[in-house]
């Protein structure tokens, strides 16, 4: 005997599946985007770590040739390149903001 309320149930099982299948599929891509932008951050924060690399490297050569090699037997050495480091990185935030206060 056919039973129209097990028919109607059978039919909306059938269409939640296929809503949850395509839920899957949109959450699969949406994850598999955000894999990639997260891919693109870490590059990204890989660039700045090159930079800030380059500007430590480029502040231990200026305090060498200023004052001389002995400097870097001092316990302060590495405080002070890390204080010199995040100065320049300020005034350039500092001139950035300045900047777009303007715009």
């Amino acid at each position: 005997m056919f039973n129209l309320k097990n028919f109607k149930l059978v039919n909306k099982l059938k269409n939640i599946n296929i809503k949850t299948s395509w839920i899957k599929f949109s959450n699969s891509r949406k994850s598999a985007q955000s894999q990639d932008e997260l891919i693109n951050a870490i590059i990204a924060d890989n660039k700045f770590v090159e930079e800030d690399l380059k500007l430590r490297n480029m502040v231990e050569d200026m305090l060498v040739k200023e004052f001389s090699s002995d400097i870097k037997k001092n316990k302060s050495y590495n405080f002070l390149v890390d204080s010199v480091v995040h100065k320049l990185k300020q005034k350039q935030l500092g001139d950035i903001d300045i900047q777009e206060d303007i715009i």
